[in-house]
């Protein structure tokens, strides 16, 4: 049954009250706005920052530099936070957002299992989306931690392959996420739709940026069109602000539908039982 609805204190707080046995007593309340921002404003303030000085401040060491295939003008994102003052930038703000993102995706993949629509008739397909949803947004996690850790200058070929798993993870978390905003009352209005939409068009977007980076390394490693390698970075820069851009669309999932809330839950003595105990709304 669901818990009653208890007065508010003087802070705005719950009163402790009892439910199925239990005395559950709230300590905090966070404005989920807040929470969203905290775990949105440092990866996009850090990728900024890193990219912006690296190009404005250490042009010099970084653009410019002439390999087999000829000279290179804009850096790649693995050469920018390689610089001792852009990894600074870079590991201070992402790794501090990470977190942040893991009480999100725990709080979707719960609210994810409780608004699924009931009219969606594969129920096993949904559940297996609900998992990769968050053993992927896990994974993107951790693989973002790993390559901003474990840099060119520690190891070149473990960077990469944690660059490549990343953008992997974060691809199948993308499906995932869109899949069971479409199948849960997250899709409603007012915020549902546009959520949805703008989700589409920022995965649609990172998903054809692949192909093209991808072929813009080829061209400049094995054909030598030295071009392609400023193409392979600007899509670099492209596809780590479409990502921030997708989670961003968290801001209408949560806004006005989610309160997190920190509780102290004791076993309920027989006292506090008869004593607190408040009827529940018909």
């Amino acid at each position: 049954s669901p818990p009653p609805t208890p007065p508010l204190n003087a802070l705005g707080l719950f009163e402790p009250y009892v439910h199925e046995g239990k005395k559950i007593t709230e300590v905090a309340r966070f404005n989920p706005v807040a929470v969203f921002l905290s775990g949105f404003i440092p990866p996009l303030v850090g990728s900024i920052a890193a990219i912006a000085i690296a190009l404005i401040f250490h042009n010099d060491e970084i653009s410019n530099y002439n390999w087999q295939c000829g000279r290179a003008r804009l850096p790649s994102l693995s050469r920018i936070i390689n610089l001792p003052v852009e990894r600074t930038f870079w590991q201070l703000f992402l790794l501090f957002h990470v977190p942040i993102r893991i009480v999100e995706l725990t709080t979707g993949f719960s609210r994810y299992k409780r608004l699924r629509n009931v009219n969606y008739p594969r129920v096993w397909l949904y559940e297996l989306m609900r998992y990769a949803y968050f053993y992927l947004g896990l994974s993107e996690l951790f693989f973002l931690a790993a390559l901003s850790i474990v840099g060119e200058r520690e190891n070149i070929r473990y960077h990469v392959v944690f660059f490549y798993i990343f953008g992997l993870c974060g691809i199948g978390f993308f499906i995932a996420n869109i899949f069971c905003h479409a199948h849960s009352l997250y899709y409603l209005n007012p915020y549902g739709r546009l959520s949805y939409y703008l989700k589409i068009l920022f995965a649609s977007l990172y998903i054809i940026s692949v192909p093209i980076l991808m072929g813009a390394f080829f061209l400049y490693w094995k054909k030598c069109i030295t071009w392609a390698y400023d193409v392979f970075a600007i899509c670099e820069y492209t596809g780590v602000f479409l990502n921030i851009c997708f989670h961003g669309c968290a801001f209408f999932d949560i806004r006005y539908k989610v309160t997190f809330s920190v509780r102290v839950v004791e076993k309920a003595e027989e006292s506090d039982e008869e004593k607190n105990r408040i009827p529940a709304k018909i």
